[in-house]
């Protein structure tokens, strides 16, 4: 139980820094592998129209992990 009493959480709304750690590694987890096929279209030739649903994709990710992130409540 102590566990939970020293745990430090940001009022509603706010973001502290272990919450930005969180979605550091949770773009570095899901976002960049979206992001390298993203790229990796373009260096295949492949028209920016084409590949920019994927990197709609991740940027929905990081906005949707930001968004969880602020409507949490301590």
């Amino acid at each position: 139980m102590e566990l939970l009493s020293t745990a430090k959480v940001a009022p509603q709304g706010k973001l502290n820094i272990d919450d930005l750690k969180k979605i550091g590694l949770n773009i570095l987890i899901f976002t960049s592998p979206a992001l390298a096929v993203f790229f990796g279209q373009l260096a295949a030739g492949v028209n920016w129209k084409v590949a920019l649903p994927v990197a709609l994709l991740a940027l929905w990710g990081i906005l949707a992990d930001l968004f969880k992130k602020l409507k949490q409540t301590p």
